[in-house]
C-alpha cells in the first residue's frame, strides 16, 4: 500500500525529513480567513450568473481580494477578469455579459507551463426561476471559492517553478460555461496546462442538527480510464497529500463526477487537460442550490483541512520536476530517462484497480518486478521527486506480464 513508501528503507529518510519540512505552508490556512470569505459571499444574496445583483458586486470583491494578495506576492502576480458571452447566457433576447475573475502567479523555471486551481462562484435557487432571488450557495461553492482565495494568499508567498493560476469561474451552474471559456482561453494563450483541481462543495456539511457530517475523508472525482492523465493527476493527489497530512483520507472515485452531476473539471477535460475534483464525502445535496445552503451548515474544522490538502497539492505540483516519460520494459524490469532536477523516483504499481497496489521509492532509474505476475499483468507509472519531496505527475504506463 501507499504508506510502504514513507517506511521502505532508512536511506530514505533525509528525503522524508526534506518533505516533512515543507509542510509548513498548509499549516497555515485559517478557519477565520474561510469564514469571513464564504459569509462575505453569502452577503450577496444571489451569485447568480443571470442576476441584475449580487454577482456583479461578488466579482468585483473577489478581483479586489486576490489584488490585495498580489500586492504582497514573492512572485509577480497579475490578477485579470476574463470576460465572454456565450449564447446560452441570456437575459430575455439579450446574452449577458460574464466575468471569470483569475490570478496568475509567474513560474520562474517554466512560465508557460501552468496548474490551475478553481471553483465556481456562482449560485443557483432551482425553485424560482427569476435570477434575482436569494441563492446564498454557502457550501456550494461560496467553500470552493473560499479554499481558491486562501491557498492564493499562502502560496503567494512562495515563488514556484511553474505558474500557478487561480480562478474563480462563473457560470457552472448553467452547464460549466465559464470553465470551458476559460481553458479554451489558457489554451489559446499558449499555456500548456498540466493540471486542474477543482474544489467544488468542500465545507463539510452539517446535518440538521447541525451536527458535522465530514471529519477525516474527501473524494476524487476523474475521469476513466484507468490510465488516462486525470486518473494519474488523482493518483498523485491522494499520494501527496497523504504523505504530508497524515489527518486526512482522498477517496478516488472511479467516476468523472456522481451520477448525474457534473463540476468545471469536465470542461478541461473537454480541452484534453488533466483534471480532477475534490468534493467532500458526504453531502446535504438536497439543500443544493435553495435558499437553504446556509453558512451556519459548514463545518469550518474540515473545510480547513480540505484546502490544507489543496495547499499541499498545489506547492508540489508547482515545483515538481518534470513527469517521466513512459518506461520501456524488457522482462520483469521497467527502465525509464532520468528526468532533471529527480533526487528520487516513485514507482506506482497497479494490478487492474483503480489506485496503487504498491508504491516503491528508488534512487535508479530502472525498476524490477518481484513476484509472480498476475493474470492480465501488473501496470507500472513512475514519478520524479526533487529533493524537498516535490512530487511530479506520473508518466504513462507500461505493463509486465499479461497475454499478449
Amino acid at each position: 500500500m501507499i504508506h510502504r513508501l514513507l517506511t521502505a528503507c532508512c536511506a530514505l529518510l533525509p528525503v522524508v525529513v526534506a518533505a516533512q519540512e515543507k509542510q509548513d505552508l498548509h499549516d497555515q490556512v485559517s478557519e477565520e480567513n474561510l469564514k469571513a470569505t464564504v459569509d462575505k459571499l453569502v452577503s450577496f444574496g444571489t451569485r447568480n450568473s443571470l442576476s441584475t445583483k449580487g454577482v456583479v458586486e461578488a466579482r468585483d470583491w473577489l478581483k479586489g481580494e486576490f489584488e490585495k494578495i498580489a500586492k504582497g506576492a514573492k512572485a509577480e502576480m497579475k490578477v485579470e477578469f476574463h470576460e465572454f458571452t456565450d449564447k446560452r447566457l441570456k437575459r430575455g433576447d439579450e446574452m449577458v455579459p460574464q466575468k471569470n475573475v483569475a490570478a496568475f502567479l509567474k513560474g520562474k523555471k517554466h512560465p508557460r507551463q501552468a496548474v490551475v486551481f478553481g471553483a465556481h462562484y456562482d449560485s443557483l435557487n432551482l425553485k424560482e426561476r427569476d435570477p434575482d432571488v436569494v441563492a446564498p450557495g454557502a457550501n456550494d461553492n461560496a467553500t470552493g471559492t473560499a479554499s481558491v482565495l486562501e491557498t492564493a494568499r499562502i502560496l503567494s508567498q512562495v515563488a514556484p517553478e511553474r505558474t500557478l493560476i487561480f480562478v474563480a469561474f462563473t457560470a457552472e451552474e448553467q452547464g460549466l460555461i465559464g470553465a470551458w471559456h476559460f481553458a479554451k482561453h489558457l489554451k489559446d494563450s499558449g499555456y500548456d496546462v498540466v493540471a486542474m483541481i477543482n474544489n467544488d462543495i468542500v465545507g463539510g456539511a452539517k446535518d440538521d442538527n447541525l451536527r458535522p457530517l465530514n471529519l477525516n475523508d474527501i473524494r476524487c472525482f476523474s475521469a476513466g480510464p484507468h490510465d488516462s492523465p486525470s486518473r494519474r493527476l488523482a493518483r498523485v493527489a491522494k499520494l501527496v497529500v497523504e504523505r504530508r497530512m497524515r489527518d486526512l483520507t482522498v477517496l478516488l472515485q472511479d467516476a468523472t463526477d456522481r451520477k448525474g452531476r457534473g463540476g468545471d473539471h469536465q470542461s478541461f477535460n473537454k480541452h484534453d487537460i488533466a483534471a480532477m475534483r475534490l468534493i467532500e464525502t458526504n453531502e446535504t445535496d438536497r439543500l443544493h442550490h435553495t435558499a437553504r445552503d446556509t453558512a451556519e451548515r459548514i463545518h469550518y474544522p474540515y473545510h480547513a483541512l480540505a484546502t490544507k490538502a489543496d495547499v499541499a497539492l498545489l506547492a508540489s505540483l508547482g515545483s515538481a520536476p518534470e513527469a517521466p516519460g513512459a518506461p520501456e520494459v524488457s522482462g520483469d524490469t521497467v527502465t525509464w530517462k532520468k528526468v532533471d532536477g529527480a533526487a528520487r523516483y516513485l514507482v506506482g504499481v497497479r494490478q487492474g484497480g483503480l489506485e496503487f497496489a504498491d508504491v516503491v521509492e528508488t534512487a535508479q532509474a530502472s525498476y524490477r518486478f518481484n513476484g509472480a505476475v498476475p493474470e492480465g499483468g501488473v501496470q507500472v507509472s513512475v514519478a520524479a521527486m526533487d529533493a524537498q519531496g516535490n512530487v511530479s505527475l506520473f508518466s504513462a504506463e507500461a505493463t509486465i506480464g499479461g497475454k499478449k
